[in-house]
């Protein structure tokens, strides 16, 4: 007659000899994802992406502005072509406190809400930009094709060549975030956006240098969720101008339509330089 202790040490052997012979399932890998491709492969035309920027600027120990923009990008082949922004600069108590009643009144009208549609034939611009008097009717300036990015975003990351080059070189990338640092002059050879604001050879108007530091925060898709970034620019006589630049993007990959004012709307810059207000 088998006994029962007998009958509990086989049953034990047998879970052991079970369980070694059960292999736990392994996750899969995650695959790799590729900022660069992942970022080409959204410039289709008719979508784009949704982002707000915040910049500020001051001479450093001293006053500045803060500047916010915010709006769409519109995405064709081979990049972003178009953007809709409203943007809207403050400036720090007493920023105007040199200037007479008159010039402080002028001055403080650069705080109005503005709006700047851009696309490749024209930029339109209303509120501050267009200036001040304009014909009756006429709410929006046309003027030449400017860069369809936020004016504070300091690094375009629309161009797939400036991204790729800026990871390469990052000092960290690591669970989806990218830090590097970098020069205005190495960045004014690398993005035609970057040196068409700052130069061609992206000195200051004293000649020198500025530094750079960026962090790039990417999604799980590869996408640039986040991205800050810090300028320092020496502009002679020992003062410092610092930019600081923060930027969210969203909604990769919505539905875009960036379409002109009015016609009837718009004047060009032309004729307001010729008396046309």
């Amino acid at each position: 007659m088998v006994r029962l202790s007998q009958v509990k040490r086989v049953m034990a052997v047998t879970m052991v000899i079970a369980s070694a012979l059960v292999v736990p399932a392994q996750p899969a890998a995650a695959a790799k994802v590729d900022p660069i491709r992942a970022l080409k492969a959204q410039f289709v035309a008719g979508t784009g992406v949704k982002l707000k920027t915040v910049q500020q600027v001051r001479v450093k120990g001293g006053k500045g502005s803060v500047t916010q923009e915010m709006g769409t990008i519109q995405f064709g082949p081979k990049g972003a072509t178009a953007s809709d922004l409203n943007e809207k600069t403050r400036y720090d108590k007493g920023y105007f406190a040199d200037a007479d009643k008159d010039e402080r009144d002028v001055r403080k009208s650069f705080e109005a809400p503005g709006r700047v549609i851009s696309l490749p034939k024209a930029t339109y611009v209303q509120g501050p930009r267009a200036g001040q008097g304009l014909p009756e009717g006429k709410y929006w300036v046309r003027k030449r094709p400017l860069p369809p990015v936020p004016g504070g975003i300091i690094i375009n990351v629309f161009e797939p060549n400036t991204v790729e080059t800026l990871i390469a070189k990052a000092e960290s990338v690591r669970g989806g975030v990218v830090k590097g640092s970098t020069t205005s002059a190495k960045m004014a050879a690398l993005s035609p956006v970057f040196r068409k604001r700052f130069g061609a050879g992206g000195k200051s108007g004293s000649g020198q240098i500025s530094t750079i530091k960026y962090t790039f925060s990417l999604n799980s898709e590869g996408l640039i969720t986040r991205l800050s970034v810090k300028m320092r620019m020496p502009v002679g006589g020992g003062k410092v101008v610092d930019y600081t630049s923060d930027t969210r993007l969203y909604n990769w990959g919505a539905k875009v339509s960036v379409v002109p004012p009015r016609a009837e709307a718009v004047i060009d810059e032309k004729d307001l330089k010729s008396g046309g207000r």
